[in-house]
């Protein structure tokens, strides 16, 4: 009795098993999948990761940064030529060893592009041969150094980096939405392909039916042989398409497969989507929502801000200054002790200068360059804007006939199966020929194509709208 229950259970659990594994897949769920799993989620989701940790690489930038530098040990044993009171060199062998040791602690100034440091300072200097050594200090220094009239980059950087990350953000968004109407592409293919089959499966049963039907004529003498043989190539005909239709079917389910990322032989069982979306969508509202969404308008942005930038860097290449100051106190001593009594004052200060005298025009050449760039940066804008609006436009207007073919190829579709029926049952009483009844049935399986394109081209433009405004009609809210 127990193995008999335990028969059951591995029989209920495979039978429940093929169930599932056969469980039909809507439009929405395999969109769902694609944008959870697929390849291109993979990679949209790690460009993203990416971008988040260049923006956090440049924020550390503006913080304080803490080093801890130096070299231990730099050993030098040679013989090394020493200049004589005479002017005579003489050769002498040394056997010495430096090393230091560094902290710095240093902040970049938002305000003036310069940066600003507080450092300390050890070493030490070995003879082994003299058997001496000494140690050489700097127990506190502060160091400016600051461009003069030079381009603030820490500010234009302040400016363009959050527009990167603002950026990478609605492009992950869009391609989440791209991904959805390349999944509702190849959605469509397997169910067109689908269609296909099923229709070459009843077309074939269809004509071989009717096939054994006119043979008994023939045996009665009540038909012609003539006839028989053109339902025996339409057979013939129908088998092949069958074949092409599995192929076909295979391939669309392979495709859909690997797109949404799915690696098992599991055959994919899809249906048709019942309800399309009721959609009112103002073509002013449209565009709205696209240049206040969009990532194209982000980069529009940026891209304007980094011409300005270039133009900026251009123009004060004129001359370059730069200003380095520090203050501290330092001292020498046989001990490290003695580094820290009374240690004397350590001043630098130095300003450093590149101005070009005559250059042949270059730095000229390059600011006008930067500025003709800067200028074709707007116009470019403009005109990537007016094709984005264009295709708005398009699409906006061309929602409401696509959501009227669909009625009307369900419709025609419908009508087109009755009429093949009745051509089938007046084939059968000897009232239609074989030409009229192969129309019938060409005319019953272009409707039905028909039908699958106009679906298609629905949810298409529905995810394509989604994508190019950034807003979900359907629901009244933003996607980003």
């Amino acid at each position: 009795m127990k193995d008999i229950f335990l028969f059951t259970l591995v029989i209920f659990g495979f039978l429940f098993a093929e169930a599932q594994q056969k469980q039909p897949w809507s439009l929405n769920e395999i969109i769902i999948k694609a944008q959870s799993q697929s390849p291109k989620f993979k990679l949209a989701q790690t460009q993203k990761e990416i971008s988040y940790y260049q923006y956090l690489s440049f924020k550390s930038d503006y913080k304080p940064q803490i080093s801890f530098y130096g070299n231990a040990p730099v050993y030098n044993k040679e013989y090394f030529g020493v200049r004589q009171p005479d002017g005579t060199i003489k050769y002498q062998s040394i056997s010495q060893n430096n090393s230091n040791i560094g902290l710095g602690l240093s902040q970049q100034l938002l305000f003036s592009g310069g940066e600003l440091s507080l450092n300390t300072d050890l070493a030490r200097f070995d003879d082994f041969r003299a058997k001496t050594k000494q140690y050489s200090g700097t127990p506190v220094y502060l160091r400016l150094s600051q461009p003069l009239f030079a381009v603030n980059e820490l500010k234009w950087r302040k400016k363009i980096e959050p527009l990167k990350l603002e950026e990478s953000k609605r492009e992950f968004i869009q391609e989440m939405e791209n991904i959805a109407q390349q999944a509702t592409s190849l959605y469509f293919d397997v169910l067109d392909a689908l269609n296909n089959m099923e229709m070459a499966k009843a077309n074939l049963q269809n004509t071989q039916t009717n096939y054994k039907i006119e043979k008994k004529r023939v045996n009665l003498g009540t038909t012609t042989e003539d006839k028989l043989l053109q339902l025996e190539l339409q057979t013939l005909r129908n088998e092949q398409d069958l074949e092409n239709a599995k192929y076909d079917f295979q391939i669309a389910q392979l495709d859909l497969k690997t797109f949404i990322g799915i690696k098992t032989d599991e055959e994919l069982n899809l249906f048709e989507p019942q309800k399309t979306p009721v959609l009112v969508v103002r073509l002013s509202e449209a565009f709205d929502y696209a240049r206040k969404n969009r990532a194209e308008f982000i980069v529009f942005e940026r891209k304007i801000n980094e011409a300005k930038r270039d133009v900026a860097l251009a123009k004060a290449a004129k001359h370059q200054i730069n200003l380095v100051a520090s203050y501290g106190l330092n001292n020498v001593g046989e001990n490290i002790g003695k580094i820290y009594q009374t240690p004397n004052d350590q001043q630098r200060f130095n300003v450093g200068f590149d101005i070009p005298i005559v250059d042949w025009g270059r730095r000229k050449a390059r600011y006008n360059t930067a500025k003709a760039i800067e200028k074709l940066t707007a116009t470019t804008n403009e005109f990537e804007e007016a094709i984005i609006y264009q295709e708005i436009m398009t699409l906006v207007k061309n929602i409401e006939l696509l959501k009227s073919n669909i009625t009307l190829a369900e419709k025609t579709d419908s009508v087109a199966q009755r009429r093949f029926t009745i051509a089938n049952n007046l084939y059968h009483v000897g009232k239609l020929s074989v030409i009229e009844l192969n129309l019938a049935q060409l005319e019953k399986d272009n409707a039905r194509r028909t039908y699958i394109n106009a679906l298609r081209a629905y949810w298409n433009a529905y995810y394509l709208l989604r994508r190019l405004t950034m807003y979900d009609f359907e629901n009244n809210k933003s996607l980003f």
